[in-house]
Parts: structure tokens; C-alpha cells; sequence
């Protein structure tokens, strides 16, 4: 049988997994000096790269921004391959009239 649904309750199990995850994470707070810290830590390079100390954090988020300007460029070419195929199936749809069904032809013969 349906339970019955509350928004309420999805609201209060959301915001309580999300508090919990928070207090796991970063226990004495979100903008404090330890957790700073450690979300700076995370940029480091590694061995070979991280040579001189006041050079690794700009190591660090450079790989993050180039991280993230790459994952740009593939989500932008995603989506001009998608409007070249829609584009495509618009031209062969409407100005050579190919149509093509997809359907189950389960049982016919």
C-alpha cells in the first residue's frame, strides 16, 4: 500500500542527511580554519610537482580551473553534436521526407 507522502518529511530527511554529512565532513564547521585546511590541501600537486612550497597552491588551482574549462569544452561539443543531429533528422524529416518509425514488432510476421 502507498504510505502516505509528506513534503514535510522529505524536507526534514533531506536537510537532516545533509546537516549529518556536513558534521562529518567538517565537524567544527564549514569555514573553519581546519576545514579550510583541508579543502586546500586538496589542490596540491603531488611529489614530482609540488617542489617549490610557495608554487604547489597555484599548481593546485590551475588544475582545478583547467579541470573545469575542460569539462566545459566537452559539454559545449555535446551539445553541437546534439543540435547537428537534431538538425540533421529536421532536414531528412521535413525536406526529403524520410520517415523512420521505431516501434516493437514483437509476434509479427
Amino acid at each position: 500500500m502507498l504510505q502516505d507522502f509528506s513534503w514535510q518529511s522529505l524536507v526534514d530527511t533531506v536537510s537532516g542527511t545533509l546537516s549529518s554529512l556536513g558534521e562529518a565532513i567538517a565537524p567544527e564547521g564549514l569555514f573553519s580554519r581546519d576545514a579550510v585546511d583541508r579543502l586546500v590541501r586538496i589542490t596540491y600537486p603531488v611529489a614530482p610537482f609540488n617542489q617549490p612550497e610557495f608554487v604547489a597552491p597555484v599548481l593546485g588551482i590551475a588544475g582545478v580551473l583547467l579541470s573545469l574549462l575542460l569539462a566545459g569544452v566537452a559539454f559545449s561539443s555535446l551539445l553541437s553534436m546534439v543540435a547537428a543531429l537534431l538538425a540533421l533528422a529536421m532536414m531528412l524529416t521535413r525536406f526529403y521526407g524520410v520517415s523512420l518509425e521505431l516501434g516493437a514488432s514483437f509476434g509479427q510476421s
